[in-house]
């Protein structure tokens, strides 16, 4: 027996009515899910690359500050060349900015792979509505303005270095300087902050080497300077930390490690290694999770539309940029184990010992 149920009008109007609701609540969220959430305060971050530790480190600090904030703020993370080698990367840092602008950043902190291609992208942040303030990271833009720029003070690296240096000899005695390649600037400016100090030392005798950026090379001259001079080399200060290991390999080939004070600028990971080991002395460690702290400040002062706070104007072309230097510190066998976050495997064995 066959049995049609007929709904009454109103029964049918009701059900459709429900169903319209429903759908259009369903809509409603799907586009909710699209959209980004303004509620959080977002920061963008794009740099070369993220697997060298200085980078790692600043996106550590970045991080960390960014959760202890009593608002909602997350830090997009750039690394143009950290996945995709083969790829035009000028194009791919241009794209994943543009993906960062459209997720609403407040604020761009930029390293960029071309200071002068990068003006584009300022002038495509200063285009948005509103307009996203652009603060500049180790690498200043050339010839546009922005928010601000954080960076390391070089000159005053070189300085650090010698000063130790002339504390530990009582500004007496031969040094040998271990310069980097012609054509870097950062090397060269390192340079002139070691000769700022040790040049107003009448009884330090200064012999200048340049040596390629590797530790074979600075080995080889450093042995030749040893040879030439009969061992009669009191220091060694080297404008990078390779340099540096590469000295160290000669001293130690001479039989001069308790003999010849040995202090390079970078701290990495070997040359910290050698200074717990006791065959070196001292480097310059450039303290980057420092400036990771100094950007997202400025990125969060910029946001509240606060003026930077800044050490120095630098000339940038024909205008001014303000800059502002992160801290550096000297390491040592006393306080090495200053350098445990940026270099973790240094202190594993030792950790477990305890």
């Amino acid at each position: 027996m066959k049995s049609d149920i007929i709904l009454p009008s109103r029964t049918m109007d009701f059900i459709k009515l429900v169903f319209s609701h429903s759908l259009g609540l369903l809509i409603a969220i799907l586009l909710l899910g699209c959209r980004h959430d303004e509620s959080k305060i977002r920061i963008g971050v794009s740099v070369p690359r993220t697997t060298t530790p200085t980078y790692t480190l600043i996106r550590e600090k970045m991080v960390e500050l960014g959760q202890k904030e009593k608002h909602n703020v997350e830090i997009i993370w750039n690394g143009v060349k950290d996945q995709k080698p083969n790829k035009n990367h000028i194009a791919l840092e241009k794209q994943r900015i543009e993906e960062m602008f459209n997720l609403g950043i407040k604020a761009l902190i930029l390293k960029p792979l071309d200071p002068k291609s990068a003006y584009a992208i300022v002038r495509e942040a200063k285009r948005r509505n509103p307009p996203v303030p652009v603060i500049s990271l180790d690498q200043m833009i050339t010839g546009v303005s922005t928010y601000g720029h954080i960076t390391v003070n070089e000159v005053k690296l070189g300085e650090q270095a010698a000063k130790y240096l002339i504390d530990q000899t009582n500004g007496k005695g031969k040094v040998l300087v271990l310069e980097g390649p012609i054509g870097i600037p950062s090397l060269r400016n390192i340079a002139i902050g070691v000769y700022n100090v040790l040049y107003a030392y009448e009884q330090i005798g200064i012999h200048t080497r340049v040596s390629p950026l590797n530790e074979q090379s600075a080995s080889s001259i450093t042995d030749q300077v040893l040879r030439d001079y009969a061992k009669n080399i009191q220091a060694i200060l080297a404008v990078d930390s390779c340099l540096s290991v590469g000295a160290i390999q000669a001293v130690k080939l001479h039989g001069m490690t308790d003999l010849i004070l040995t202090v390079g600028v970078g701290a990495s990971q070997v040359a910290c290694q050698l200074i717990i080991d006791g065959q070196h002395d001292a480097e310059v460690d450039l303290q980057p999770a420092e400036r990771g702290r100094e950007a997202f400040k400025a990125a969060m002062s910029a946001i509240d539309q606060q003026p930077f706070d800044f050490d120095q104007q630098l000339q940038n072309g024909e205008i001014m940029t303000k800059t502002k230097f992160g801290f550096s510190r000297i390491i040592t066998k006393t306080n090495y184990t200053l350098v445990e976050n940026m270099w973790p495997d240094l202190f594993k064995n030792r950790n477990a010992a305890r």
